[in-house]
């Protein structure tokens, strides 16, 4: 009796075991991982859109949509979009399905003051060709929009008058001097030489990357983008991670500046969170 209770517990336990297992073998898990480029995959769209409506005498609303779509269904697709308002993070969305060929998010804020608006988004499909073999693709976009809420609302992506180009040096100005600030802080707390990097802001990744990593040949471009995205999705999306162990969000954090080394060993992102704490994520080349 004891015999068959045992061999019944056993039995039990065994298929339980085999059960957990397959389900978390299947499962995927919540990050970006870079693999080779696969230049047969391309997207069919991959777009970042920012959409201002006037609500009252100086409130509106701000609505802010990423769509992507491959040209055919991958293992997994991915879209991660950072939005920032006159230099800090402001919200980000995130989306992952397996199995699909198209994404699609959309998110929106109510907004009283004159602002900067910049998103940025990593478009990415991991496809698998074989049980061995993984590939990616991957594509960045972008938009960013000027808002003035005095004397009347108004707003444009491009300045089309005189006032509306004082207003893009006001903007400009004020984000600028909170980004160079931060970018100031962390080089001096972590004595980094900025002459020896090529700096730019995040959400110039998509019009400036092959200018930033111009001493790279394109593959090697394309890899390096990959994994720095791959780093700020778990180091900085998911949060942050302070020296002290705790793990913080990102919200209200700065651009993120990224210094490539002009010996090309290493990239920085440098940024500094809402408490005032310099942040440092290291990519080695």
């Amino acid at each position: 009796m004891k015999l068959q209770l045992k061999y019944t517990v056993f039995l039990v336990l065994t298929t339980v075991f085999v059960i957990l297992y397959f389900s978390n073998k299947n499962q995927v898990e919540e990050t970006i991982i870079y693999f080779p480029i696969d230049t047969s995959l391309h997207f069919e769209q991959a777009a970042t859109h920012l959409t201002p409506k006037k609500i009252g005498d100086s409130t509106y609303s701000i609505t802010w949509k990423v769509n992507s779509s491959l040209d055919r269904s991958a293992y997994l697709r991915q879209d991660v979009s950072l939005l920032y308002k006159n230099g800090k993070l402001a919200g980000s969305l995130k989306n992952w399905r397996q199995n699909k060929q198209g994404l699609s998010q959309k998110a929106k804020s109510k907004e009283s003051e004159s602002g900067r608006y910049e998103a940025v988004t990593f478009h990415y499909a991991e496809v698998h060709p074989t049980e061995t073999i993984f590939t990616s693709a991957q594509q960045l976009s972008k938009d960013k929009l000027y808002t003035v809420t005095t004397p009347t609302f108004q707003y444009f992506h491009r300045p089309l008058s005189e006032v509306q180009n004082e207003w893009k040096k006001t903007l400009d100005n004020l984000t600028d001097e909170i980004t160079q600030h931060s970018l100031e802080e962390a080089s001096s707390t972590f004595q980094i030489n900025q002459d020896q990097y090529k700096i730019i802001s995040l959400t110039e990744l998509p019009s400036k990357k092959n200018q930033w990593l111009s001493a790279f040949p394109q593959f090697q471009r394309e890899e390096i983008v990959g994994k720095l995205w791959e780093g700020l999705y778990k180091n900085y999306v998911l949060g942050v991670k302070k020296e002290d162990g705790s793990t913080v969000s990102s919200q209200g954090s700065t651009i993120p500046q990224l210094l490539v080394a002009k010996n090309q060993s290493e990239i920085l992102v440098l940024f500094t969170l809402e408490d005032g704490t310099p942040i440092m994520l290291r990519q080695k080349l």
